[in-house]
């Protein structure tokens, strides 16, 4: 808890009231301040209180910056993104008051549970999701996505926060071309390379997102930023399923296309991508080595009645195909199981009958 008329120092520099917020306690450090828990005179209400360091204040850059989440903020009203109550500036301290959340950040959950069930991963990236999606709509990209800027209450529902770095088209040039700026863990390849972004960005750090929310770690990580960054640019990620067994198909076909350096192969948009998780099937999961026949039809119905729609993934330049030889081979036991399951008993002893009869002539000419 923060002493009455503590000193601007590097520990201890917020006093124990600012304006009218009395501040409880420190709740996280950032990199343009800290985030203190307070509660607002004269109503009683607890917010979460950002307030700007005062070494950054002399700094133009941080200053705009902190104005800019502020207003990107201010910009959003949705259920999924932490509101803003307000912006202001007492005693030369820079601060704005938001929404405080009861519970835990998504990178807390994930190191907790193990592991995050799919069912949460699905309902968690739906709501995350839903709160790009708006925020798009708003022309006001994040940039920063990743688990420690998803907050979730008790109740389940997840907020996105820290919109630091968020960029609000038409109206700011502050990030120039060439800077990369972001978490290395969860930057896409061209906000890697420091190129203009666009809300691809954002979708692809969700893919990373829902990654780690499946494996409990993101795909690329290194021993330095720059060696991150070459992997997010140039290195294919490995399928989540290979440690994750109960990964469903479609969720992880999902993942991958979010994942793709090419945004024009990537989800174009929050809504696009939102339409596939709503077609999960989470008891259809990906089998390795090899794949079901009987799972592999690419018409088969969803839970809705819908056609399922396909997502492919051309990582190694292949595509999904129908060819039942692609994946089984009739000289192995799971081949027959899987077409007496997709076929039925009497038309499988047919086309054995059949096999039988070719090798016959085969052997007999």
């Amino acid at each position: 808890m923060a002493k009455p008329n503590a000193s601007h120092n590097e520990d201890n520099w917020v006093p124990a009231q600012l304006g009218n917020y009395r501040i409880l306690e420190r709740l996280g450090r950032g990199g343009m301040g800290d985030i203190y828990k307070a509660i607002q005179a004269p109503l009683g209400r607890t917010v979460a209180l950002k307030v700007l360091s005062p070494q950054l204040m002399r700094n133009d850059e941080f200053a705009k910056r902190f104005e800019i989440e502020a207003k990107a903020i201010s910009l959003l009203q949705h259920n999924n993104i932490v509101s803003i109550y307000e912006y202001g500036e007492v005693d030369g301290l820079k601060f704005f008051a938001m929404q405080f959340v009861e519970g835990e950040d998504l990178g807390r959950r994930i190191a907790r549970k193990k592991p995050v069930p799919v069912e949460e991963i699905i309902d968690t990236a739906k709501q995350i999701c839903r709160g790009l999606r708006y925020a798009h709509s708003k022309n006001v990209v994040h940039r920063d996505i990743k688990p420690q800027n998803v907050l979730i209450d008790k109740n389940g529902v997840c907020r996105l926060s820290d919109f630091g770095i968020a960029k609000i088209f038409e109206s700011t040039n502050l990030t120039m071309t060439g800077m990369a700026v972001g978490t290395p863990e969860y930057m896409s390849p061209e906000q890697a390379e420091g190129e203009q972004l666009d809300a691809q960005t954002d979708i692809y750090s969700l893919g990373i997102v829902i990654f780690e929310m499946l494996t409990k770690r993101p795909p690329f990580t290194g021993s330095n930023p720059v060696a991150i960054a070459y992997k997010q640019v140039h290195e294919v990620p490995v399928a989540p399923s290979t440690s994750r067994k109960d990964t469903p198909k479609r969720l992880e076909l999902i993942v991958l296309k979010a994942l793709k350096k090419n945004i024009k192969e990537r989800y174009r948009s929050a809504e696009e991508m939102l339409a596939d998780l709503d077609t999960v099937d989470i008891n259809d999961v990906v089998v390795r080595p090899t794949v079901s026949f009987s799972l592999h039809k690419r018409q088969a119905k969803t839970g809705r009645g819908r056609v399922e729609k396909r997502i492919t993934d051309r990582r190694y330049g292949d595509r999904r195909r129908d060819s039942l030889w692609e994946y089984r081979t009739v000289f192995t036991w799971a081949f027959w199981a899987d077409l007496i399951r997709a076929q039925g008993l009497s038309l499988a002893l047919i086309i054995i009958l059949a096999v039988i009869l070719a090798i016959h002539m085969l052997n007999h000419p």
